[in-house]
């Protein structure tokens, strides 16, 4: 396997990011769950935040704004990888997959946004995609734990924020997550070092094996199980009290629902079998990525330039450089 660095656009500090975020996967996760935290807490305060935008300038400009806001991110970060993955190793295949997500960023707008506000999911997943794809160098892991991320955001605002209230749990939130994550995943792939897979790892084993891929396959069969055992609900049925919980407190009676709290437009909302199927399926359609592509850190890291010697070059011993500063010559 052979690994190329592209350098047709450089951005060294992003390199140098991504490589920091390898090496140090302690602190990477730190942080990771930190973010994770700071952009799910406040979300009364953020809807609080858009609801009185909106009344201030009117939500149809605040719907414009938004949507004008996310086409001209789409069209820049277009254009970065257009540049980076030119005559690169993977490069198309990179491209494919990017425009792949736009297509289906917009067919989620289509059927599964109620407003443009929620817009917003892509960029706040966006930065979790690319540190993963640094951490793990694996598209399916990285895209796997997006979900478990996005699943614990929405879980908190059905359990905790709508406690009481007849929502479901939001799938349609979960999957604009994934396709944010994966958009950051993209883009982080294109400025890490790429190569092409050898024979030994294009079979599906490695990447069902990954730790972020069996834990989302796991949580998927454990809830197939408390379904099968009557312990786990789709739809709430205050007729069955031997349940644990249930997964939506709404059940519409269309597939195109108008609901006026969430914005104008008419939109599907997945249902407890529908969410998890397609958000499977899209991590599946991505796995292709870890069997044809090989990813390691950007090549950034150097070693630290030896201290001088106090001792006469005559005395010293020649040889190959020292991999520590501190040590002596012979």
């Amino acid at each position: 396997m052979s690994l190329c660095h592209n350098e047709a656009l450089s951005v060294p500090s992003l390199d140098r990011i991504l490589a920091a975020i390898h090496s140090h996967p302690r602190w990477s996760w730190a942080g990771l769950i930190a973010y994770a935290a700071a952009v799910t807490f406040p979300h009364e305060d953020v809807q609080w935040l858009a609801t009185k935008i909106g009344g201030l300038i009117t939500h149809r400009r605040l719907y414009a704004i938004s949507a004008g806001i996310t086409l001209v991110e789409a069209v820049a970060l277009t254009w970065v990888l257009a540049r980076r993955l030119h005559g690169q190793p993977g490069g198309r295949m990179i491209a494919g997959y990017w425009l792949l997500t736009i297509a289906l960023i917009a067919g989620t707008w289509g059927v599964f946004t109620a407003n443009n506000v929620e817009l917003v999911h892509y960029p706040q997943y966006f930065p979790e995609g690319m540190a993963l794809a640094a951490m793990t160098l694996s598209p399916a892991e990285s895209m796997a734990w997006v979900v478990l991320f996005g699943c614990l955001d929405e879980g908190y605002q059905y359990a905790v924020l709508s406690s009481g209230r007849a929502v479901p749990f939001d799938f349609n939130d979960v999957y604009m997550d994934l396709l944010g994550g994966a958009a950051g995943m993209l883009v982080a792939m294109a400025f890490l070092q790429r190569g092409a897979c050898d024979a030994s790892t294009r079979n599906w084993t490695p990447v069902l094996r990954r730790p972020g891929v069996m834990v989302i396959l796991s949580i998927a069969a454990l809830g197939v199980l408390l379904w099968r055992l009557g312990l786990m609900l789709p739809f709430e049925d205050k007729s069955t009290p031997r349940y644990w919980f249930a997964l939506s407190r709404f059940r519409p009676q269309a597939f195109w629902i108008l609901v006026h709290a969430n914005g104008p437009k008419y939109f599907h909302t997945l249902s407890p079998l529908e969410g998890p199927i397609l958000i499977l399926a899209t991590i599946a359609a991505y796995m292709m990525l870890d069997r044809q592509i090989a990813l390691a850190p950007p090549a950034t890291v150097r070693l630290p330039k030896p201290r001088a010697s106090s001792r006469p070059a005559a005395s010293r011993t020649p040889g190959p450089p020292s991999i520590s500063p501190h040590r002596r010559n012979p």
